[in-house]
């Protein structure tokens, strides 16, 4: 199972109101997502890191979801390119990236583009997942959506989260549709592990779960009612549009240590067995992970590499996926931001094609 790492916290209360004093003060972007300057990068090698020492805000810690930074450090990429990299989480990590308490975030998608709509100086510089797995479990004996009815569902550990809307219309879609039935939904927390909990101990009727959740729920006897995988970039790494405006060298250096670190995460290709899950397991192991669970797996979901394109891939076609899917008021993507991602790619010699449809592992 997911198993936290030692990190350093920013507090809600903090981080929601530096958020909102620069929402607040900003001037709003009106149509426009980023900051509009177009962004000149020099042919050839980046000259050296203006900032070689970066700070990554994630959510929560994550034994797969976040392992790129992990492995990149261990593996040596950020050393090569001149950096150190510290990860840490935040509970607002748009705001630890406005307010300069990290230069780099991982956020989902949808929360990045209601706070560029909201005027928040941010820039979306790459993606993070460009696909996302949709799977749900019910109670042993549950067969119907009929049958839910008075209990407990979780479909995102904290409220406000973007992904409950898209979760409960894939449910709606595969024949679950929670709006005929009356259920509560409550929020355990940001991590599946807390949502496994809730399930094994009768709390929920309901749950969306990802690989390394199954062993619990089929020792619960658990019934999985859906598992669909879908192309949508639902979550991106995000930098202060001053930041990577002023320290473009970092900018390059670090999209393309951490593009080095997902192709190792899933060679030979997204979709099979990853090559490298022993070494990879070991660095997670000696970064204070549990992996004992995830040594027994034999599959391309292993290391969640299913999710990811090597490439970090991030367009105005995902920026508008993630609009439509979750309803969302239409704002126009600045693609001047993608830049540093694009001669990135460039300098690996690899392009920012979208993810290829994979059969669900």
């Amino acid at each position: 199972m997911r198993t936290s790492r030692r990190t350093h916290i920013i507090h809600a209360a903090a981080a929601l109101s530096v958020l909102a004093l620069l929402t607040g003060c900003a001037a709003s972007t009106g149509d426009s997502g980023g900051g509009g300057d177009s962004v000149a990068l020099p042919d050839g090698e980046p000259g050296p890191a203006e900032h070689p020492e970066i700070t990554v805000a994630i959510p929560f810690p994550d034994i797969t979801m976040y392992s790129m930074y992990v492995l990149a450090t261990d593996l040596g990429y950020y050393e090569e390119e001149g950096l150190t990299v510290e990860v840490i989480t935040a509970d607002n990590v748009t705001a630890a990236v406005a307010s300069g308490s990290a230069e780099i975030g991982v956020e989902s998608t949808g929360t990045v583009i209601e706070a560029i709509r909201g005027g928040v100086e941010i820039d979306l510089v790459g993606g993070h997942y460009c696909r996302q797995n949709f799977d749900f479990a019910v109670q042993d004996g549950i067969t119907s959506v009929d049958q839910l009815e008075g209990t407990a569902v979780v479909l995102a550990g904290t409220p406000g989260d973007p992904a409950e809307f898209q979760r409960k219309l894939v449910l709606q879609e595969e024949g679950w549709d929670l709006d005929t039935v009356d259920v509560e939904i409550v929020y355990p927390g940001p991590g599946s592990e807390s949502w496994t909990e809730f399930f094994v101990n009768d709390r929920i009727t309901l749950q969306p779960f990802y690989g390394d959740d199954l062993p619990a729920l089929e020792a619960h006897n658990a019934n999985v009612i859906v598992e669909s995988l879908r192309n949508w970039a639902n979550d991106v790494q995000v930098a202060g549009t001053s930041w990577a405006a002023e320290n473009p060298n970092t900018m390059v250096r670090f999209l393309r240590a951490t593009i080095k670190a997902v192709d190792f995460m899933i060679a030979p290709a997204a979709g099979e067995v990853p090559e490298n899950k022993a070494e990879v397991l070991e660095i997670y192991e000696a970064n204070d992970f549990d992996v004992e669970a995830l040594r027994e797996l034999d599959s391309p979901w292993v290391l969640d590499g299913h999710l990811a394109c090597p490439n970090l891939y991030f367009d105005a076609d995902a920026w508008d996926t993630t609009i439509e899917t979750q309803l969302l008021e239409p704002i126009e993507f600045d693609e001047s931001q993608l830049a540093y991602l694009l001669k990135a790619q460039d300098l690996l010699g690899i392009t920012n094609d979208g993810p290829s449809t994979l059969t669900y592992p």
